[in-house]
Order: structure tokens, then sequence, then C-alpha cells
């Protein structure tokens, strides 16, 4: 038994020993390396045609639609009717301001008669200065009364005509919103229309090529339908804040369009170069979205994985155009959303696809099952008790 101590108290004493914790992996991931030129010559953006002026036409008093006299691509005149409204209840009430006019004017020249007849009964004594103040003032009363009812009767007959909308210039429906039988707020936009004159395309860019462009700068303008005919352009105006898509909206006036020019045509604005500065071409895959922010992860010196902001210029078919990077830098080129803050990595080339090998994870490229369609996948799932022998296997 005293010879069987020692070799209790050992085993005791290597039991109490914390276990050592697990190596850390560090998975394989494909890298892109950012070049030196990755853009050359002008840039690209696509947009749209639009009209340099448009309007929301709106009633100018609230009422029931009685007829809707245009069609959205219609192209109407100046002048035109393009819908009307009930007109039952304003015409009641120009009636109305009729009769009160009528009426205040019947008291005013009865005021008039009664102030004409006191004048010589006060010359003569008979009657005293009250009197004829009295009548004085009720005609003048009545004098303002009628001012006030003729103002109301043509705010009446005003408000009978403005039942009638009608285009203040010629140019084309682009959109409507009412129908017979509605009923319209008063200054509720029902109809979009885009006036005849300038015609200019609409592009967003980044905030680096917004910060390089200045008004005035020329540019070459292709239409999608039109592909072997450029028209010169001018930067018209740059959008003083980012929109909904944490992009600048440019607006560029075309210098001479072609007469077939259609409002919503897609156009292609290539700017200059000088506009273009301090981008990249990334793949797709290399995008990040944090909330309304895109980001890519750069690895530094000792491959480690870090968020870094970027500006999203265009969507390519070659990939996405972004500015913020530098050449050299490396990032994380798929797998994006499998990966934390400080993580290290192994990296490899990037082969233009997210799925790994069947090598065993060596390597990532095609062939892998959809489960690890990342190069850096997560921990790998609980394998859970095994079923017992009355227990049908998942993958039976």
């Amino acid at each position: 038994m005293k010879k069987l101590l020692p070799l209790v108290l050992l085993l005791a004493l290597s039991a109490c020993k914390e276990p050592e914790p697990p190596a850390q992996v560090i998975r394989p991931a494909q890298v892109w390396t950012v070049g030196e030129q990755s853009t050359i010559g002008a840039t690209t953006f696509s947009g749209e045609i639009r009209a340099r002026h448009e309007a929301e036409l709106a009633f100018r008093v609230g009422g029931k639609v009685a007829q809707r006299l245009i069609e959205t691509g219609q192209h109407v005149a100046t002048g035109e009717v393009l819908a009307r409204l009930d007109t039952a209840d304003l015409e009641l009430s120009l009636a109305s301001a009729r009769a009160n006019l009528a009426a205040a004017e019947a008291d005013l020249a009865n005021g008039e008669q009664e102030l004409a007849r006191l004048r010589p009964l006060h010359q003569q004594k008979f009657i005293g200065k009250s009197v004829l103040d009295s009548a004085q003032a009720a005609r003048d009363a009545a004098a303002a009364r009628v001012s006030a009812a003729r103002a109301q009767m043509n705010l009446s007959a005003n408000q009978a005509r403005y039942t009638e909308l009608r285009a203040d210039k010629p140019g084309v429906i682009t959109a409507t919103a009412l129908e017979a039988g509605q009923v319209v707020a008063t200054g509720a936009p029902v109809i979009r229309m885009a006036y005849d004159g300038e015609r200019e395309a609409h592009v967003r860019v980044g905030e680096t090529t917004a910060q390089a462009l200045q008004p005035g700068s020329a540019v070459q303008v292709t239409l999608w339908a039109q592909a072997d005919q450029t028209l010169a352009g001018r930067v018209r105006e740059i959008a003083p804040a980012t929109d909904a898509t944490r992009s600048f909206l440019v607006k560029v006036s075309l210098l001479e369009p072609p007469t077939d020019l259609r409002l919503g045509m897609t156009a292609n604005v290539s700017l200059p170069a000088s506009a273009a500065q301090d981008t990249h071409t990334l793949p797709a895959s290399a995008l990040f979205q944090r909330e309304r922010d895109a980001a890519v992860w750069v690895l530094d010196a000792d491959d480690t994985l870090h968020l870094r902001p970027v500006s999203v210029l265009s969507y390519r078919q070659d990939g996405v155009l972004v500015s913020g990077l530098e050449p050299g830098e490396r990032l994380l080129a798929a797998g994006v959303h499998t990966v934390t803050e400080g993580q290290k990595v192994r990296p490899i080339p990037y082969d233009g696809t997210s799925a790994p090998s069947p090598r065993g994870g060596e390597g990532w490229g095609e062939g892998a099952p959809p489960r690890a369609a990342h190069p850096l996948p997560g921990p790998p799932p609980s394998r859970g008790r095994e079923p017992s022998g009355g227990e049908a296997r998942a993958d039976s």
C-alpha cells in the first residue's frame, strides 16, 4: 500500500492540471492585390435620359375627378386641358357669393340714401351731429361689406375655373395618379410632366469622382440603343449631398441631342480620366456591406484582417469600381461574411471563384459542396450523439 501511495498522488496532481487550449487554426483565404493601374482612360457610368425641366401638376382646389383627358406618354400643348373636377359644389359656392354681393350692394344703396336725407336736416338744425355721424358710419360699413363680398365672389369664380387642370408649357406626360371618380386633395400631385426643350443624362457617382468633377466639364454620352453614336455633353450640376444610395447625382446637359431621343433611355456617360483618379476594380465577391456603407477586408503585414470602408463608384460586368484603396494592398476576395475583425488567415491567390476545392481545404477552387462555399468557413457544426440502432440516419 505504501508503494502505491506516490503513484496515486502523481495521478491526482496530473488530473488537476488545466488542459492546454487548442491551437488556433489558420484557414486559407483567397486574396486580391490592388493593381497600380486599375482604371485606364475614361470612366463610364450608366444613367438615364431625363428632361431638364419637370413638374408635378396638381389641382388648386380639391374635389371629385370628373374626367381625365390624357394618357401617360402623350404630348400636350400649352393650355391644353389635362383633367377636370366636378364643379357642382363650386358653382353653388359661386352663386352664394354673388347673392352676398347683391345683398351688400343693397345695404350700401340704402345707407347712401339715408345719409342723403339726413344731411339737409342737419344743416337746418333738426337733428344733431351724432345722428349724421351714425348714418355716415353705417354707409361706410356697407361699402366695406360690398368690397368683401366682391372679393369673395372673385375668389369663388377663380376656384370654379381651377377645376380644369391645364398644361403651362408643351411637354410629355410621364406619370398619372388620378382616375375618374377619384377624390383628390388641394395641392396633391396627380400628373408628372416633362417639358419640351433641353435633355440631359442623370448618373450617380462616388465621392472621389464627384470631388474631382467640376461643373462645365466636357463629357461623352452614348445611348444603349445607338451605341455607334457619341453625343457631346457638359456637366451642369453636381448634387451637394448624397442620397439614399450614398452616391452623388450628376446632371449632364446634352449639347445637340438627336430628334428621336426618348425620355428614360439608358445612357452611358464617359467621364475624363482626371475625374476618375484613385479608383480600382475589385471582384464583386470582395465587397462587404455594413449597414448602408460598403467596405472590404484588408490584410496587414502579418496576414490579419481589418475592415476598411470604401466608396462604390459603379458596378461593372468585370467587378466593382471603388475608391479609397492604395495600389499593392491585399484584400479578401471571397467569403467576406464569414470572418471577423482581427482574424488571421493564410493567403492564397484568388482564382475567380469562392467555392472550396475537394482537396480537404488546402485550396479554394471549384467542385466543393455548397455548404462550404466560402474561403473562410466557420467552426465545424457539432456532431451531437450518434443515432441508436432504432433511429434512422439523416442521410439515409
